[in-house]
């Protein structure tokens, strides 16, 4: 799989704001890296433009973390793993986002509308109509808040909905492919599972390799799930999976920090 230097350095710091208060030196950026035979110059150049998006920011010479243009997704990606504290209930209403009268025009505005919208969960039921259950903590005041600091616009209609006739009822339920998911979560158990019992046993190069690509892979599944409630997917099945994700990627975590030599 490749993985291009900005992905690393963004990553990597995301990660090490558990280990290490999210500031590393140049050179560690540098060697974590070079596990995927990036050399040295991409990954300053990946600073400089990072620095430039206001993704990354230097607190000290040679030093970085996320910058201020970062925080709010990945204060997103850092919630995978309280994912199931997010979910409640669910009475049968729906979340909805009406955007038909937004403009399309403003590439950048429409390019973090959706992204807002894919990381809540939303599918579109007909033009500019976004749905999704109305099963997540703290309602669509808190669904309200969350779309806006990713970046839905601001004149976006945010709101509850209900009674919808058998047609649409039957359309809204058939937007996601839950048994898709379903395959996605017993496969990544089984894959999750399978890298934990043998990471100690690769050498460590190898081993920080196989932790950072697999725990992405987990960690953007999960990010990017739905979150549905049941009766539209098994939701113990969904849980089984970020379970075994959390120990994995605290294994990786801490096989990081020994390459990385991270006290």
């Amino acid at each position: 799989m490749n993985v291009s230097a900005k992905a690393v350095v963004l990553e990597v710091l995301s990660a090490s704001e558990s280990i290490y208060e999210g500031v590393l030196p140049v050179r560690s950026l540098v060697q974590a890296a070079s596990v995927f035979d990036i050399a040295e110059n991409s990954v300053r150049v990946a600073i400089v433009r990072l620095r430039a998006e206001g993704l990354l920011e230097s607190p000290g010479r040679g030093e970085y973390r996320l910058g201020p243009s970062a925080q709010a997704v990945n204060d997103k990606i850092h919630g995978w793993r309280t994912v199931s504290a997010r979910v409640s209930d669910w009475d049968g209403s729906w979340a909805a986002v009406f955007t038909a009268d937004l403009s399309r025009t403003d590439r950048p505005a429409l390019r973090r509308r959706l992204r807002a919208l894919r990381y809540l969960g939303f599918e579109e039921l007909k033009s500019g109509l976004f749905l999704r259950p109305n099963n997540l903590t703290p309602g669509i005041d808190g669904i309200r808040d969350e779309l806006a600091a990713l970046g839905l616009d601001a004149g976006a209609s945010v709101f509850r909905m209900e009674e919808l006739n058998p047609a649409q009822e039957r359309g809204a339920r058939a937007l996601w492919d839950s048994p898709g998911l379903e395959q996605t979560y017993s496969k990544l158990h089984g894959e999750l599972t399978g890298s934990l019992d043998r990471l100690e046993e690769l050498p460590l190069n190898d081993s920080v390799r196989e932790a950072f690509l697999l725990g992405r892979e987990g960690i953007r599944h999960v990010v990017l799930d739905p979150l549905l409630p049941e009766p539209l997917v098994d939701e113990a099945k969904r849980s089984s999976m970020v379970n075994v994700l959390q120990n994995y990627c605290d294994k990786g975590l801490n096989l990081w920090a020994r390459f990385l030599e991270i006290d």
